[in-house]
């Protein structure tokens, strides 16, 4: 982590007449102008008043690296559209799962401002011929939307039986925006990314999570919260704690 001053001890510095080693030497000496910096620090911002992690963040602690929003959803309605082609799902609450977990994190971190209900979704599915052989970009059409944000199933395990200790179970998925008001150029449907296979993002859990899990629904569930936080750190602007790197 950087840090706004770094240590920095002659290794052979004259020894105190205690018989302290050089790298205890070293070490007091560091928490000496640490806590001087600190204190000319809280009486520069206004006096000693400042809790101990007020003080850290003061510092300069707490303030991750910002991380830039990969793409910027439309203020009009967006549609999330998640695409099982291959059926990979096997417990179907999955899906709902992870729509309404992430319709909330893109609410919440103010990444759109409307979202097509999940219900509008389900009358499509159900009255529309060949639904499921339609393109994303005519669903969202009929939806109302502007956008859609197109989520295709790549694979899914969620079992209680653990088989693998590190991978016990995982959901992968492809993300893709497209432009429902393009009709004419196909190749300008898809607005984000640039590649035509769309973003992949993949959350594993591990033996001892799945454990603690227990039920399919529960591991299901923790896997839908996951991604769809992960999905959703796409599309608006994030900092990151310290010491966690982007993913």
């Amino acid at each position: 982590m950087n840090t706004p001053w770094t240590c920095r001890c002659d290794p052979m510095a004259t020894q105190a007449s205690r018989g302290l080693g050089p790298e205890r030497i070293c070490r007091t000496r560091c928490l000496s102008v640490w806590s001087a910096l600190a204190v000319a620090c809280a009486v520069a911002l206004g006096g000693c008043t400042y809790s101990g992690g007020e003080l850290l963040y003061a510092l300069g602690f707490g303030r991750g690296q910002k991380v830039a929003a990969k793409f910027r959803l439309t203020e009009d309605p967006v549609m999330i559209l998640i695409d099982d082609a291959g059926q990979r799902v096997d417990w179907p609450l999955a899906a709902r799962y992870l729509f309404d977990d992430l319709a909330q994190e893109l609410l919440r971190n103010k990444a759109v401002r409307k979202i097509i209900p999940h219900q509008t979704v389900d009358h499509l599915r159900q009255s529309v011929p060949d639904f499921d052989k339609r393109g994303g970009r005519e669903v969202g059409k009929l939806a109302g939307a502007k956008q859609v944000l197109w989520i295709e199933v790549q694979d899914f395990l969620a079992q209680e039986q653990i088989e693998d200790a590190t991978t016990a179970a995982y959901f992968s998925i492809t993300v893709k925006v497209l432009n429902v008001l393009e009709e004419k150029n196909r190749s300008r449907v898809r607005l984000w990314p640039i590649s035509p296979q769309g973003h992949p993002i993949t959350v594993i859990m591990s033996g001892s999570e799945v454990s603690i899990a227990k039920t399919k629904d529960a591991i299901s569930k923790e896997l839908a919260n996951r991604l769809s936080v992960r999905i959703a750190k796409l599309f608006y602007d994030y900092r990151l704690g310290d010491f966690e790197r982007e993913q």
